[in-house]
């Protein structure tokens, strides 16, 4: 794998918790001394949190479009009513 792609590699595995305590501490080690590895760290810190609030709306829009093709069945609806009331 190229470089790069080892050091996303390492950047994502350590932001998703999955490196040994060992590494880890390495990579901790590495993002206090090396400005530029730190950089990195927090943009894709930025990108983890940008997809996982993505993935979030798109969950959020197709349980919204099931819960309203649900209410367009009489038996549904009747039984939301009778539970809430």
């Amino acid at each position: 794998m190229r470089p790069e792609l080892n050091e996303i590699s390492l950047i994502d595995l350590w932001l998703l918790r999955q490196l040994p305590e060992a590494e880890a501490q390495a990579v901790e080690a590495r993002i206090l001394v090396d400005e530029a590895f730190a950089e990195k760290v927090e943009a894709q810190r930025v990108c983890h949190r940008l997809i996982h609030q993505y993935g979030r709306r798109q969950e959020r829009f197709r349980l919204e479009t099931i819960y309203r093709q649900l209410l367009q069945e009489a038996g549904f609806a009747q039984q939301l009513n009778t539970i809430f009331t």
